[in-house]
């Protein structure tokens, strides 16, 4: 019985959504979710009103109108004031509640006997529709329609879809989602993709796409490289600093063995201007500038916080990789800083409808909500408009 216990959700919301569900102990090895079982889902949910929107691998096979490989669950956002109705549907269906490391009360999996697995993905609206809490899916990306096995169905726009493919490492078969979504629906092939393809057509075996070596983002860590995050963030050229200016970062520099071992802190407590630069091939070219603030949300008046004060891409604007890369070393060395919680007021908020795909995710030098939500950011307060802020945990 305790081991049973300990396979409960942790998260007491979640715990109370998933009472009534056992606990699936031993979870498929080789999960199905077949046409058949998802149609069955959404036809069960149609018939009882509730409206769900496919997500993930089926999302693209809804947009295409046919199954173009086999998936092992099948993801569906939706409304948290209708989550309780499908699930007491999803319990008569012999779903059972799947531990997984990552859950939460707005993301958890269910399987049934059969290997048969949903990923529920639960969002909240305020009064005027808006996205404003759960998991916040940006403003028009559930605005989709597509068919599944011969009946139509809500899911994800395709340029969401291809949003939601960006920022992380990918396979192969991402690209072929992507490709299949990009050739379809006349969209351009997003920066990342275009050079797996073009590794493809190099002859190099499928795999793995990862942002490539040539890139690394660090704080500086010489007077050139402070040089270079200056001019970056004031968009000058100057060519050398003040010999004070450099007599300053070099005493900074002196006190570490090795120069990665200096921190933001170290930076702000020498009255310099902390950030990050981003480097492809020893060429700075992009910074993110930052500004430590007490942060009033902690006890301690001596907690600090790290406010984001601008981001800049000098080069290479189109990969949201890059973007992302910039943000989330800014959050770990906001970490090594000992800062309580990172923050930012992004360019948008998350529930305006925008365009999926900027030409240029620096825009406003700032970024978009709905990027800073895949670095792990959200929002501060339940109204459009808010900071975001990502906490540091205990482990951190």
């Amino acid at each position: 019985m305790n081991g049973l216990n300990s396979m409960r959700p942790s998260d007491p919301e979640l715990a109370e959504l998933v009472a009534d569900f056992p606990t699936r102990v031993h979870p498929s090895e080789t999960p199905l979710m077949d046409e058949e079982e998802v149609a069955r889902v959404l036809q069960l949910a149609e018939i009882a009103g509730i409206p769900v929107v496919v997500d993930g691998g089926w999302a693209v096979d809804a947009l295409l109108g046919w199954q173009t490989r086999e998936h092992s669950d099948l993801d569906l956002a939706i409304n948290q004031q209708y989550l309780t109705r499908l699930l007491n549907i999803l319990r008569r269906l012999d779903y059972q509640y799947l531990p997984r490391g990552d859950e939460w009360a707005h993301n958890f999996v269910l399987e049934n006997g059969a290997g048969h697995q949903i990923d529920l993905h639960s969002f909240v609206r305020n009064s005027k529709g808006q996205i404003v809490g759960g998991v916040e899916y940006p403003g028009g990306s559930l605005t989709g329609q597509g068919r599944i096995a011969g009946m139509d169905v809500a899911c994800i726009h395709p340029e969401w879809l291809v949003d939601f493919h960006l920022g992380y490492d990918f396979d192969h078969q991402d690209y072929q989602d992507v490709t299949y979504i990009c050739n379809l629906f006349k969209l351009q092939l997003p920066a990342e993709y275009q050079e797996y393809a073009l590794s493809l057509y190099e002859g190099n075996t499928p795999g793995t796409w990862r942002l490539p070596d040539r890139f690394n983002v660090r704080v500086p860590q010489s007077p050139w490289d402070y040089l270079a995050f200056t001019n970056i963030l004031d968009k000058s050229y100057r060519e050398s600093m003040s010999s004070e200016m450099q007599a300053i970062i070099l005493a900074l520099l002196e006190k570490y063995e090795d120069p990665q071992e200096v921190s933001l802190g170290d930076f702000h407590g020498s009255g310099l201007r902390s950030g990050v630069i981003l480097v492809e091939d020893q060429r700075a070219i992009g910074a993110c500038e930052l500004v430590f603030s007490p942060d009033e949300n902690e006890g301690d008046p001596g907690n600090q916080k790290l406010v984001i004060r601008q981001i800049s891409l000098l080069r290479r604007a189109e990969y949201s990789s890059l973007f992302l890369a910039l943000l989330r070393k800014t959050v770990s060395e906001g970490w090594r800083a000992r800062v309580s919680r990172v923050e930012a007021l992004p360019l948008d908020d998350i529930t305006q409808p925008r365009p999926a795909l900027p030409e240029r995710y620096d825009l406003g030098e700032i970024g978009f909500a709905s990027v800073f939500a895949k670095a792990g950011f959200k929002r501060l307060d339940a109204v459009p408009g808010s900071r975001w802020g990502v906490e540091r945990s205990l482990c951190n």
